[in-house]
Parts: structure tokens; C-alpha cells; sequence
């Protein structure tokens, strides 16, 4: 470049751009890009995750899945396989019918059992794994040189609040997204073949492995549309990987009937449930959608809006993930449990669809007639056109600035009410965001119960009950805390109320009707139809039933905490003495 050159570049506004050619190229400045996303990711998952001393987010299942793990690692350390599971015997889950259905997520979590603590190897493993499902979007985004990566990056990581708060729980989903962003890069790439690998390991990871196939047909659908041809190998890999996943499997043929009873009751046309499961199942409200997830609906929209044909071909990319996160969208409205991916896969279609639609031609003048009429343009025109291209690159990195503040807004729960002002107050969609943005993430996730939870309902229990004894959980949540702080005995139900219910309706039925407070022979019941002498419950749940069984003298309180209460069933002796 000349002095002239220089002189020009400068006096036109573009000293940052002379800059940053004589520090970084372009390419460079992508991995610059990439890295600060890693870190922004990493960070941000952290502070989550750290923001309680519990594994996080919401309810206990965390703690059996690390419960589990370590249990995993001990039978592998004295020569066995698998160790039989023994505390839900009533259950789906009973020692002839367990199916470990998240097997390669629990072996995943071994490693970090080495160097922590159970509740803090949970917690880094979900940093870890929810770091990786938010990255590997953001590497999508990268691989495939979509512009104002910065600018994504902050749409991503303000896509929705229940994304993040699901993404730190200590479960297998985060790698639901990882295997099925690899899938798609595999079948942008059209290395259809190593869709098999994949999804035998995303079987033995988690139950949705059936996406990884949806996303195979999708494909086989666009190509037979673009190409009017059936490419066949997609949906042959991918289904052979399924097969092979579930048959050479150290549950089978258990896993088969574990993945059925979930089909069956979760899965249902009319959208009800026979027994009432965790609220994450149930839909959001309209309502709630718009207030949770404006930016990822957002995202929806101006994919739709950018999305175009091209000479009636469908662009591959951009129309495979319409498709795609269409699916994803209407699952969301059946089920919450789909805000831990339809949100980031918003951002991945708006941001393609917006891309193919800027990356069309301008114009359909002749190549050669625009070599010709090149030397015609003034100097003005090529001013204007840096002049635009610069104040684009500020409007990219203004609206990055924007997500950025939104992301410490939405991480940090601070409170933008009282600077709304008057009249933004009568915007309803406005004053849901800042009534949202009030009650953040970390907030939310600090407010969750304490890591002590149960613990001395636990110790007491290990001390004074039994070896091997039946104790009465009146909650099926409550059972994966007390199966961490208490292995030593066995539970009524857990995990799922419907794998009680579909093992025995009846006494699922009877759970219902004791818990209530409805039935005055409860301590009978317990005894006589779960086998069971001890109950367990939180302290601050089943008050008419505990209140009524203590004063028909038919149980007493044995131990009791500000967290839980354990009773004893009296025999007709102990009543007698006392």
C-alpha cells in the first residue's frame, strides 16, 4: 500500500481497518473470535453453576446421576461390569428390569469423580458438558463463516433464560446437543457414514437419539427436492447406528422396554398424563413463551422472514435447519423439557437464514459487463460503498454491545424497572422483559435448596434403620437426594412416578390417596402394601397425613428437622407400651 494509499485510507475513516490489517487478518481475527467465545461460554456457565453450593438447577436428579457414576466406577474397580440396582424394587426400575438409559453420560462423569468430591465433580462435569452444547453451536456459527460472530455469540447467549438454567443441570442434555450438532456438520459435509458411530453412541448417551434420525430424514427429504434423488445413506447409517446402539447394549433387552414406557407416557397424542409428572413436561403458557423466550422467537421470525428459494432450490443449510427448529418450536409448545434445545437452535437458523439471503446476487448483469463498467465507477461510489460497509461493521458491534449488557442483565437478575420510565410501562411486551430480566438467572439458581438438604434425615436413617429396609418416600422427586445421602435402603418410587404406575396402578392409585391425607388406615397400608416401616417426607409436605397418623397412635415421629421428617409404622406391642 502506498503512502497515497495510506493517506486516503485514513482521511476516509478507515484507520481501524488499516490497523487491524497490520495486527490481524481476517482469519485471524475469527479465531480471536472463537476463543473469546470459548471464554465468555466457560465463564458464564461457571458463575452459574457456583451461584449455590447444590448441584444444580431445580430439582435432585443431579445427585443421582453422580450417585450412580461413583457406583459405576466402584464396580468397575473390583472387576464387574455393571452393579445391580436394587432401590426402586416396586418400579420399572427393578433389579431384573433396570436400564441405564443415560449409561455413556454416567461413564462420562467417572473421570471427574478422580479429582472432586461427588457434589463438586456434578458440578463441573454440567460446566463442562453445558459449556460444550453452547460452544459447539457457537463452532457451528464458526465453521461455516457466518458473519458478526461476536453478534451471535450475544444472541446465543441471551437466547432464553430457561436454556441456561436447564444447560447447568447436572444431566445428560448438553450432550443431546453436542451429538446432534456433529450429526449436522456430518450431514452438511455429507460424510453420511459416520453417522453410524455417532448415533450408537448418542443411544447409549440419552433417550433422543430419535432427533439425530429426524434430522437424517429432513436431510433425505431436501436432497430428493434440490436433486431429485433419493440419497438413501443418511437414514441407512443413521438407523443401523440406532439398531446396533440398542441391541449391542449391556441393558438389552431392558433398554427396549425402558425407551417404550417413556414413548408411551410421555409422548401421548392428547397431551395429558395418567399420573402427574414433573412439571417439565407440561407446555408453557403462551404467555410464558413470549416472556422466556424473546429472543429465540425473535430468532424464528426473522428466519422465516429472511429465509428464500433460490430458482426453486432450497438452500441446503439454511432450509435443513427451518425444517429442523421448526420441529423443535412446536415440541417446545408440547413440553418445557424442549427449552434445552429449540433456543440455541433458533439463533443457528436465523443466523443461516440470514446468510443465504445476503449472500444472493444483487443483480443478474453479464460477468463480463461488469469487468467493463468496473473503470466507470467514481471514486464517490467506492467512498460510499467503504463508507457503508464500515458504519455495517459499527451497527454489528453496537447491537453485540447490546446482547452483551442483556446477558449481564439476564446472568445477574438486575432489576430494570425503575429506570423504565412512564411511558415504556404501557408496552406490555416491554414491561414483561424488564419484569422478566428482575428475576435473573442467578438469582433463581441461588434460591434452589442447600446441598445439606436431607443430609441429616440420612445419617439418622443409616444409623438407625435397617440395612436393606423399604422406607415409605411420600414424594417420587425427593428420591434421587435421598438415594445420594442414604444408599443403604430401599424407596417406593422415584425418578418417574409413572414407573410405579405402570408396574402396579393400584398401589400407585394408594401412593395418591395416602400422601393426600385421604385414607385413615395409612399405616396399614404402608405396611401391608409397600412393605415398608419407615416414611420419609419433607417437612414441610403431607401435613394432614402425618398429623393424622401420629394422632391415631398408629405412627410416631422418630426423627425431625427444619428439612424432613422420618416416622416409624408402630406394631400393635408398641402401641400397647406406649
Amino acid at each position: 500500500m502506498t503512502e497515497k494509499e495510506n493517506a486516503k485510507t485514513i482521511q476516509s475513516g478507515g484507520l481501524i481497518t488499516l490497523l487491524r490489517s497490520f495486527l490481524f487478518s481476517e482469519e485471524k481475527m475469527r479465531w480471536v473470535y472463537l476463543f473469546l467465545g470459548l471464554f465468555i461460554i466457560v465463564g458464564t456457565m461457571w458463575r452459574l453453576q457456583f451461584a449455590t453450593d447444590a448441584i444444580c438447577c431445580g430439582d435432585f436428579d443431579g445427585y443421582y446421576h453422580i450417585r450412580w457414576s461413583s457406583l459405576l466406577w466402584e464396580s468397575m474397580k473390583s472387576g464387574q461390569l455393571l452393579p445391580q440396582f436394587d432401590w426402586l424394587p416396586l418400579t420399572v426400575l427393578n433389579p431384573e428390569g433396570y436400564a441405564d438409559h443415560h449409561y455413556l453420560f454416567h461413564l462420562l462423569q467417572i473421570p471427574f469423580l478422580w479429582f472432586f468430591d461427588d457434589v463438586t465433580a456434578a458440578k463441573v462435569a454440567a460446566v463442562v458438558f453445558g459449556s460444550g452444547a453452547v460452544f459447539s453451536i457457537y463452532w457451528l456459527l464458526f465453521r461455516y463463516r457466518v458473519k458478526y460472530l461476536l453478534v451471535w455469540l450475544f444472541a446465543l447467549m441471551v437466547c432464553a433464560s430457561p436454556f441456561f438454567y436447564r444447560m447447568n443441570m447436572a444431566k445428560a442434555p448438553p450432550l443431546t446437543i453436542v451429538f446432534t450438532v456433529i450429526g449436522i456438520v456430518l450431514l452438511f459435509e455429507r460424510r453420511y457414514l459416520w453417522l453410524l458411530p455417532l448415533m450408537f453412541l448418542f443411544v447409549w448417551t440419552y433417550s433422543l437419539f430419535p432427533l439425530l434420525f429426524i434430522a437424517a430424514v429432513i436431510w433425505t427429504g431436501l436432497i430428493a427436492w434440490n436433486e431429485r434423488v433419493f440419497e438413501w445413506r443418511p437414514m441407512l447409517y443413521s438407523g443401523l447406528g440406532l439398531i446396533l446402539g440398542n441391541v449391542i447394549n449391556p441393558y438389552f433387552p431392558n433398554n427396549l422396554k425402558l425407551f417404550y414406557e417413556h414413548f408411551v407416557t410421555k409422548f401421548n397424542v392428547a397431551g395429558d398424563f395418567v399420573v402427574s409428572v414433573g412439571g417439565e413436561w407440561y407446555p408453557y403458557s403462551a404467555q410464558e413463551m413470549l416472556n422466556y423466550f424473546p429472543v429465540a422467537m425473535g430468532a424464528m421470525l426473522f428466519g422465516y422472514i429472511f429465509f428464500t428459494f433460490r430458482q426453486n432450490q432450497i438452500p441446503e443449510k439454511s432450509g435443513f435447519l427451518l425444517i429442523f427448529v421448526t420441529i423443535l418450536l412446536a415440541a417446545q409448545f408440547r413440553s418445557k423439557r424442549f427449552a434445552e434445545y429449540f433456543p440455541p437452535f433458533a439463533i443457528l437458523f436465523a443466523s443461516f437464514s440470514i446468510k443465504d439471503f445476503f449472500s444472493q446476487p444483487r443483480h443478474s448483469l453479464p460477468p463480463e459487463f461488469l469487468q467493463d463498467l468496473t473503470p466507470l465507477l467514481d471514486e464517490d461510489s467506492e467512498l460510499r460503498l467503504g463508507r457503508w460497509r464500515r458504519w455495517r461493521s459499527y451497527i454489528a458491534w453496537g447491537i453485540g454491545l447490546i446482547f452483551f449488557g442483556w446477558t449481564l442483565i439476564n446472568v445477574n437478575g438486575i432489576d430494570l424497572r425503575p429506570y423504565a420510565g412512564d411511558g415504556w410501562k404501557g408496552w406490555p411486551l416491554i414491561r414483561n422483559v424488564f419484569s422478566i430480566r428482575q428475576e435473573g438467572i442467578i438469582e433463581t439458581i441461588s434460591a434452589n435448596d442447600s446441598d445439606q438438604k436431607y443430609r441429616g434425615a440420612g445419617e439418622w436413617a443409616r444409623i438407625n434403620i435397617p440395612q436393606g429396609e423399604r422406607i415409605f418416600n411420600c414424594n417420587w422427586d425427593d428420591f434421587p437426594k435421598l438415594f445420594f445421602v442414604d444408599k443403604n435402603h430401599r424407596y417406593v418410587y422415584g425418578l418417574d412416578p409413572n414407573y410405579l404406575y405402570s408396574v402396579n396402578p393400584e398401589l400407585s392409585r394408594l401412593m395418591g390417596e395416602i400422601t393426600s391425607g385421604n385414607r385413615d388406615d395409612s399405616a396399614e397400608l404402608i405396611r401391608d402394601k409397600f412393605g415398608a416401616r419407615f416414611i420419609f417426607s419433607d417437612a414441610k409436605e403431607n401435613e394432614l397425613m402425618l398429623r393424622k397418623g401420629v394422632e391415631s397412635g398408629q405412627m410416631n415421629v422418630v426423627f425431625e428437622d427444619d428439612e424432613a421428617k422420618i416416622l416409624e409404622i408402630l406394631t400393635t406391642e408398641k402401641r400397647t407400651s406406649d
